[in-house]
Formats: structure tokens, sequence, C-alpha cells
């Protein structure tokens, strides 16, 4: 074979792995984008920071049963439909299973919501006229049966939603719980929505209002 043919020889089999190298990159980065693209994460609704404590968070489902709560765990009602006078109480019960005391810090978070258009043809957010609060017992009856009075509860709610994730966690208008190891707290969360808001969270039209709301548990060690 001349030397002229053996290195146009080379070439064309440079060329053909060159080819085929380029087409397996290819497939390989096209398989890699979608399984990225196509990669479904898990929902967060809840989000907890415990560090080294061992916590454990559950939410009343009735008749005196508890079930723990998860990042996915939903705890508010979907369904709800949020209008001037509506509130919603949710129950927790916050352990501490460790051996160092702590206090913790409870509020709502909001995870998505959809604009709509009220009667006067402005858009709005429903977290932008709800107002949150938290009551804290030691007791599991006591908080259950007290804060279902709706004026308690009605006065427990003074924080707005929407405010809760512009201020960091300690300096909520609530009081942090303290537990000592082997102690459990019990909250009652209440959500509404005041009578004065009025028409201006009262929709109109096709598109229905909704906020996904979650919660945060965040807790901290004892200052001395």
């Amino acid at each position: 074979m001349k030397p002229n043919a053996k290195k146009t020889l080379y070439k064309r089999i440079a060329l053909a792995l060159s080819l085929c190298a380029l087409l397996i990159w290819a497939i390989l980065g096209t398989g890699a984008s979608l399984a990225w693209f196509t990669d479904t994460s898990p929902e967060i609704n809840n989000i907890f920071h415990f560090a080294e404590f061992d916590v454990e968070v559950s939410h009343y489902i009735g008749e005196g049963k508890w079930d723990e709560v998860d990042s996915q765990t939903k705890i508010f009602d979907e369904k709800a439909l949020y209008e001037p006078g509506y509130v919603q109480v949710v129950y927790l019960k916050v352990e501490n299973k460790g051996t160092l005391p702590f206090e913790f810090y409870t509020a709502v978070n909001v995870n998505g919501c959809i604009v709509a258009t009220n009667v006067f043809g402005q858009e709005f957010m429903l977290q932008d006229y709800l107002k949150f609060g938290v009551i804290t017992n030691m007791d599991e009856k006591d908080i259950i049966n007290g804060s279902l009075e709706r004026e308690i509860a009605k006065d427990a709610a003074k924080i707005l939603v929407k405010e809760i994730a512009e201020r960091p966690l300690h300096n909520y208008d609530t009081n942090p719980a303290t537990l000592q190891p082997k102690e459990t707290a019990f909250l009652a969360l209440i959500v509404r929505m005041p009578e004065e808001v009025g028409n201006v969270a009262n929709y109109r039209g096709e598109t229905i209002p909704k906020v996904n709301l979650g919660i945060t548990v965040k807790a901290d060690q004892i200052q001395d």
C-alpha cells in the first residue's frame, strides 16, 4: 500500500472513531439531560431545623390518634375555602426524645399559591390576608378542647402569614416553648381570615384562589 493511501486510511479510521465517540457522548449527554429534567423531587411542605436534637413532630388525625409528620405531610386542609371570618385549627405534638433540653418555635410557610382576581378587578393572593397564631399547652385535652373556642383561636392569630417569611423565626410575636428531655408539648396552629378583609379577597371569575401551607419547626439550644 502506498504511503498516501495509508495516511488516507488512518484519517478515515480516526474520523470514524471520532464520530463514534461524539455519538456516544451525545447519547450519554441526552440521557443525562432527560434524567435531569424528568426527575421529580419529593414535594416539600414542612421544614424542620433540629440540629443535634432528637425531636418528633406529629399531627392530630382525630379520635385520639396522632400521625408523625415528615416534609411531605399535608397538615392544612388543601380544599379550605378561605373567606372573611374563616378559621382553621390544626394540632401538633412535639416530643423531645433526646437527652438535651431545647426551646422551639413554630410557624406556617407558604409553598405556593394561585393568584386570583377580586370583585374590584384586582389581582390578589390569599396569604396577604391570612393571619397565623399558635397556642401551646403541655396537656393534650386542654389544647384540643380549649383552642376550639372560636374567640380564643381568633385572638391567637395575629401575625400575617406573608410576614413570616420576611422575619427570622425567633423574632415572631409567639414565644418559644421549652421542652426538657422526654417531655411533650401540644400546639394548636390557627390560620384565619379576619372579617374586616371584606371583598378585597373575594374572588370573581373562573380562577379560584388557593394557597398551599406547610409548617416550619425550629429547635434551638436554651440560652443561659
